[in-house]
């Protein structure tokens, strides 16, 4: 963007602090669109990849032990108040017990599936690089918060940019960051307020992302990032996953024996 000339020093030195901060701006929120739309989807995959399979299984594994215990509970106190057992009313009672934790398996499926779609279709590091790039110099030109005097059509090419950033759409993003490149010679306004205002604002945001940073780096994936990469531990925790499957299928195996006891019981008297 082509410098304002300042009509006093003062102004000069705020337009000068004002392109400071716009470049630091972008940085940082680069950086947090960085880690929230590629380092923590990548990083999730990753786990999802190595260990989703194997909780998932234990979690099915669970919900079964948990219905055939629930089932025992259910019929012995069918036995206490005298009364017959009726499975079928057992089973649907069990059956709506058990939603909340199919519509959580359910969901650990769908983030499974979804990591292994995510790492077969990884673009090149190169690529996406190239990606970033290219989108950080239109953020450069059209982002609306350190460019809040362009037109409105300015904002229609950042929210056509922003879409084809979000689904890796290269060429689309080149061509964009030829039109934003028509932005260059609109200047910023120079009036003392204005200046000011926006100098406030741009601090603000850039604390705003580097507090958002420092959260996200200290969350879920990101406290797991070294060791996905570490055999040895995702080794343990197969171990851990697969001892603790041993367990459920034991407790699994007990309670459909107290179960056939209790109908074979039951039908004999």
């Amino acid at each position: 963007m082509n410098p304002t000339t300042p009509q006093t020093p003062e102004q000069g030195k705020e337009l000068s602090e004002l392109e400071i901060l716009k470049a630091e701006y972008v940085k940082q929120w680069n950086n947090y669109n960085v880690l929230l739309e590629w380092g923590k989807p990548q990083l999730e995959a990753l786990y999802y990849a190595k260990l989703g399979k194997q909780q998932i299984e234990l979690l099915l594994l669970k919900k079964e032990v948990y219905q055939l215990k629930r089932k025992v509970e259910l019929m012995q106190a069918c036995i206490n108040r005298n009364e017959p057992i009726n499975t079928s009313y057992i089973d649907l009672i069990v059956e709506m017990e058990v939603l909340e934790q199919e519509e959580k398996i359910e969901l650990e499926i769908i983030k499974y599936e979804r990591a292994n779609h995510l790492l077969a279709n990884l673009a090149g590091p190169e690529r996406s690089a190239e990606l970033r790039k290219t989108f950080r110099q239109i953020a450069k030109l059209l982002h609306p918060d350190i460019n809040p005097h362009l037109p409105a059509e300015a904002r229609q090419l950042w929210n056509a940019a922003m879409e084809a950033y979000d689904t890796g759409d290269l060429e689309s993003l080149k061509a964009f960051s030829l039109l934003a490149a028509d932005y260059h010679h609109v200047s910023t306004p120079n009036d003392e307020q204005f200046l000011s205002t926006q100098i406030g604002l741009l601090k603000e945001g850039i604390k705003r992302f580097v507090d958002e940073i420092e959260k996200i780096k200290n969350s879920f994936p990101f406290t797991h990032e070294k060791l996905l990469n570490d055999e040895e531990w995702i080794a343990e925790q197969l171990q851990l996953i697969a001892q603790e499957s041993e367990q459920a299928l034991a407790q699994k195996q007990e309670y459909e024996k107290i179960i056939s006891i209790i109908l074979y019981t039951c039908e004999s008297e």
